[in-house]
Order: C-alpha cells, then structure tokens, then sequence
C-alpha cells in the first residue's frame, strides 16, 4: 500500500495542474487505474472497501470535501463510494456508476501478475482493467478534472463505487435504500455495461445497454422410497429427474421482445443475408416457430426469449442403493417484460406433480429503460468528437449488473461504459484481462464530454 500512498501525496501536491491537457488527464487515470488494480479487491481478500477508500482520497485531493464523500455500505470490507458533485440544483440528479470488486485470478495462469497492471502492446493487463475498474478510473479522473476546471453542474452528479456487484449486489441495494437523491434520481449511467464493436480503426456501433435479464433460480427435486440396487426398479428418482430436465431442454418459451431487443434485431439485419432477414422479420412480429437464426445463434436466442438452463446437479446417497433424492439446479434468465410466477407455474407445469420446484431466490424485476430522444442526443453528441455519427443501438445484458437494484426503483439505467471490445474476444473475469489504451483513452474523453453536458 505504500505505492499508493505515494500516488495520493502525488495527486495532493499537484492537483491544480495535472489535467492541464488531454495528455496529462489520459496519464492521472491510468494512474489511478494501476493503484486500482493492485488492490486485490476480491471476495476472498475482502478489499472492496480500501479502493472505494482510495478513490474517495484522490478526490479529496482534487477539490472535493469530506462533506460530499462517504464510503459506507452493508458490510466491513464491501464498502463503496458515494460521491456528490453539485451542481446549481439538487434537483432531477443523474447518477454516474462502476462497480470496484473483482473476481479472483488463477495468478500462475496468467502472463503477468494480475494485480500489477502491465503495459503489453499497446494494452493494460490487469484484473479488474475490463470488468469494471477502468470504468471507476474513468469516473474518478473526471469528476477531477472537471472540478479543477472549476465546472459546475446544472444538477448534481451523484458518483456511485459498489463493492460486491460481482457476488452479493448489497452495495447498490445500500445507495438505493439510504439516499433519497438516488431514489429520486433521472436516470443512471453504468459503466459496466454498454460497449463499442469494431474496432478503434474501424468502430461499427455503440452498443448502449438498456435493459438486462432478470435472475431467477429454481431447485428441482425428485423423490422416492429407494432401496437395494440389486433390486432396480422403474421408478427411480434420478431417472424421473433426468426426465424432467429433458423436458426443460427441449421447452423454448414464446419470443417476447421489447424497444431494446426489436432495436438490435432491426441493427442485426444490415449485415444478414436474406433467408436469415427473412426469418428476423417473422421474431420481429413475434411468430412463434422454430428459427434456424436462432438455433446456430446462443445469444441472438437469448435476446428475444426467456431462458432456463440446469446448471447444477446432485442424486443418490450410496453406489449401491436405489436413490432416495435427487436434484437439480436451474437457473432461468428471464426478459424484463415477463412474469416470474408464470415462469415458475410454466415450469411445474411441464415437468409435473412428482418433481417439486422452489425458486431460490427473490426476483427482483428490472423493467426495460426507455430509449428517449434525450438519452440518444446525450450518446451520440458525446461520442460524435472521437467517433462521428456511430450507429447507437440499444442492447439487452443477457447478465446481471448493478443496474437492476436501481432499474427495479423505477430509475431508468443505460449502460455506457463506451470501451471498445478486445479484438480477440472479451477477456473479463477470464485469463489475461485488458484493454486496449487507446480504448480506455476514447472512454475519458467519452465521459468528459457526457459529464459537461449534465
């Protein structure tokens, strides 16, 4: 941790001039970024809490007061940062967002360590530098900057770190339940969520996340009397568990879109052939047959439906005795627009009365947010000075953010974290994570842009 202290001593003594020019703004958030990343924010560190810490340090030293900073949350080590930035107005205040937790690193996988960020070929490596650290960095760095140039808000900017987004999602659930001005906020800007295709040489749409899929997770369990296995029978509770899981396997709930879902499968079509253009016309009017767009394509699929998948299973008690038990776990994804108990009844339905089925969790509904002509003109004219005229087009996480605690209060949530994707496919929470620097560096004009406008 002295590296850090070292980096806010720096940040305190020369706060006035470090953002004199782009350059010098790119350099301050990769600092930051680095400092980020060598917290070892993990569930199993428990460290959440000392980068929300941390990034409350370096804006203390960039102008901002104690009275506006507060790192607070549910538990001791997943605290995060709420920060205010006020404007002339408290009034109507938009929420900017990033998640600091990370998930853990198999370190001897990797080509370097994960927790110090590395400079490779015009990339930083680092866990944490994709999946959502570069995003907390980016809003850091500008709230800074921003207030060294002495700007102000027409209504306050409400910065929100979260601690635990990528286990428990308490964090968020703390901001939304104990601050009145996030309740009430217009909207919110996420940025873990939302991203650009292409490339930083050829960039093809901004992919602007506007709604996400509900989390719901049901056990199925079958039972039975048992007995020797020297004596098989017919019944058999794994085999009337295996049974039941075939027939969810085989089970496609009806295509049901939304504003977000008909903008991506309207964008999709431009580089589709005809029969596939054909067969998105017929999802597009919500014709309920079978599509061989959507068989040869896993997430196309999961855009336009509900989904529930058995992802865990346990049976029988000894290799030589009938099982008395046996269970499944299935984890559904549902779109924002359908109904958990219909979904749960549908599912009874199907496998029938010998297999029980409880849900594991609560759900909490994440509606879609609207796509506004506000929300559009604040995209497109703050990505139009690095990219002119990029496509913006509306996307459903078929995952699970922070968003959905803010999106189930009624606050609308847009994911724009505006980071180009890797050119070798997305390397969050997987082996040697990183971005491109020339992306992250688009990212902080993106977000200084955006703010200015707020």
């Amino acid at each position: 941790m002295n590296n850090l202290i070292l980096r806010c001593l720096f940040f305190m003594l020369v706060a006035t001039d470090v953002f004199a020019n782009d350059s010098d703004f790119y350099a301050s958030a990769r600092a930051i970024l680095g400092d980020m990343v060598e917290i070892e924010s993990t569930e199993e560190k428990g460290l959440a809490t000392s980068v929300s810490q941390y990034a409350e340090s370096v804006l203390l030293n960039n102008g901002f007061v104690e009275d506006d900073l507060e790192v607070v949350g549910p538990a001791k080590d997943s605290k995060g940062l709420y920060a205010i930035y006020r404007g002339r107005s408290s009034k109507d205040p938009v929420i900017v967002m990033a998640h600091v937790d990370v998930v853990p690193a198999v370190k001897n996988s990797w080509i370097t360590d994960p927790f110090k960020m590395t400079e490779i070929d015009g990339f930083l490596h680092g866990r944490g530098t994709s999946d959502n650290k570069a995003g907390a960095a980016g809003l850091v760095a500008t709230f800074a900057k921003l207030r060294a140039e002495g700007f102000v808000p027409q209504n306050d900017i409400i910065m929100l770190l979260t601690g635990d987004e990528e286990t428990g999602m308490q964090s968020i659930r703390y901001f939304k339940d104990n601050y009145k001005n996030v309740q009430g906020a217009a909207f919110a800007l996420n940025s873990d969520g939302g991203y650009l295709t292409g490339t930083m040489d050829s960039p093809e749409a901004f992919r602007l996340q506007s709604a996400e899929k509900v989390y719901f997770t049901l056990t199925l369990t079958a039972n039975n009397r048992g007995g020797h296995s020297s004596i098989p029978r017919r019944d058999n509770a794994i085999y009337d568990l295996a049974d039941a899981i075939k027939k969810i396997q085989e089970f496609d709930f009806p295509i049901s879109l939304n504003q977000t879902t008909r903008a991506t499968l309207e964008f999709s079509m431009k580089d589709a052939n005809e029969s596939e253009k054909s067969q998105m016309n017929l999802i597009l009017n919500e014709v309920q047959q079978e599509y061989e767009v959507l068989k040869k394509d896993p997430e196309m699929n999961a855009l336009t439906r509900t989904t529930c998948v058995a992802t865990k299973l346990k049976g029988g008690h000894a290799e030589n005795a009938l099982p008395v038990s046996a269970t499944a776990t299935v984890n559904c994804r549902l779109v924002p627009q359908d109904d958990p108990n219909q979904v749960l009844s549908k599912i009874r339905n199907l496998v029938g009365d010998d297999i029980a089925v409880t849900p594991n969790t609560d759900v909490r509904k994440s509606p879609a947010s609207p796509i506004t002509d506000e929300i559009l003109e604040l995209i497109s004219s703050s990505m139009h000075p690095i990219f002119p005229d990029l496509a913006i087009v509306p996307t459903m996480s078929t995952g699970a953010t922070d968003a959905i605690e803010l999106r189930s209060n009624g606050v609308p949530v847009y994911g724009t974290s505006a980071m180009m994707t890797d050119p070798t496919g997305y390397r969050g929470h997987g082996l040697n994570e990183r971005i491109e620097i020339s992306a992250f560096n688009a990212t902080l004009d993106f977000w200084y842009t955006l703010m200015k406008q707020l």
